[in-house]
């Protein structure tokens, strides 16, 4: 049984500053042209197909189909004529999809759209960049910024994306593709870069009562450089999620955790060449998964004939707390081939040891149908 926390006074709502911020910005516009508004404004749009098939273990033999739709739009205020730095962001979700893990029974889940359907407005935020420091505000995935990595972007397993002690131990947070309510800040100097944001504890449902859900605050360090012929980034962070007590059962407890990741990108032979390790830590015992680690290479640019193909093989191990084999592994390979021009397709290969460290084995294959357009 949890310690039951007294009540805390509220506090005051982020959301508040949030809208204070993008209400105050555009009074202060100066008005543009229809030359200079339509400069000023990009947009990109997102659509994604998958089959999902646990060919055996897990839980059953069985598959599942995926389908995602992203719509976004972006407003730079020195295009329009108005002040440096600015840009308003605006995205829509759309997704419609089965559960695989009804099937594989894993824990880390094999892709990041798991039983999910929803339509929504994912991202609407104003960025401003004054010198070396960028702030944010509004309607924000923190998983963007934070505990993210690059190398990683192509393995369809949750956890290369955002670590699962992370992800598993509080549900609530502010991850693709749910967003909250926050503010957050950056600056870089020498190669050095800093992170903090503070973000509302329920990204699931962030307009319903976001002043009484909770919070997380977030914090990170980066670090890159040149080393040995190639590019090299060190990223050490830690979290603390805030959660009142009706709410834990769905949101994540009081809880915190630390990470840190490395990436290495190198060229030889004209290959494009890229390693990443991630290691995540959330050792109180009110979580059920306490340790992550995970490791991958990648590869682009290997077949002159197809240079916008890139392959990659990785790791995922989750360790999970009174269980009878205590970690469930992941081990994933994929092969991203260009058809045309923003039109991709991706096979993947999962085989998954001891889903949820409980069930037996599984192999999962993935086919993904991607385009993507701006």
């Amino acid at each position: 049984m949890h310690t039951q926390h007294k009540l805390r006074r509220t506090r005051r709502p982020i959301w508040l500053a949030c809208l204070g911020m993008l209400v105050s910005t555009g009074l202060m516009a100066p008005t543009a042209d229809a030359t200079s508004f339509s400069n000023a404004l990009s947009w990109n749009l997102h659509l994604s197909l998958e089959g999902i098939d646990n060919f055996s273990g897990g839980i059953a033999p069985g598959a599942v189909g995926n389908a995602t739709g992203k719509a976004g739009f972006a407003f730079d205020t020195r295009r329009a004529g108005w002040w440096s730095g600015g840009r308003f962001v605006t995205e829509f979700l759309a997704i419609q999809n089965g559960n695989p893990e009804n099937y594989v029974g894993d824990t880390q889940c094999v892709n990041a759209f798991t039983g999910l359907n929803r339509g929504a407005l994912y991202k609407l935020y104003y960025r401003q960049n004054m010198g070396n420091a960028t702030l944010r505000a509004g309607l924000i995935s923190a998983n963007d910024y934070f505990d993210s990595t690059g190398v990683a972007s192509n393995f369809l397993n949750v956890s290369y994306g955002f670590g699962a002690a992370m992800g598993i131990n509080v549900p609530g947070a502010s991850s693709y593709p749910f967003s909250s309510l926050g503010v957050m800040g950056s600056y870089s100097t020498d190669g050095w870069t800093g992170m903090a944001g503070v973000f509302e504890g329920d990204a699931i449902h962030p307009f319903e009562g976001p002043a009484h859900r909770g919070n997380m605050v977030w914090l990170e360090a980066d670090r890159g450089g040149s080393l040995g012929g190639g590019k090299y980034i060190v990223k050490v962070g830690g979290w603390r999620n805030s959660q009142l007590p009706q709410y834990q059962a769905t949101l994540g407890n009081d809880t915190s955790g630390l990470y840190t990741t490395g990436e290495y990108r190198w060229k030889q032979d004209g290959m494009d060449w890229g390693s990443f390790l991630e290691f995540e830590v959330a050792p109180n015992p009110v979580n059920i998964l306490p340790w992550y680690t995970g490791a991958g290479l990648r590869l682009r640019h290997f077949w002159v004939a197809r240079s916008g193909d890139s392959v990659g093989i990785g790791m995922a191990r989750a360790w999970l707390r009174d269980a009878p084999y205590h970690a469930e592994t992941d081990f994933e390979g994929y092969y991203s081939a260009r058809i045309i021009p923003r039109l991709y397709l991706q096979s993947d290969l999962q085989y998954v040891v001891h889903p949820s460290a409980t069930y037996p084995n599984a192999l999962v294959g993935i086919l993904r149908l991607h385009m993507r357009f701006s």
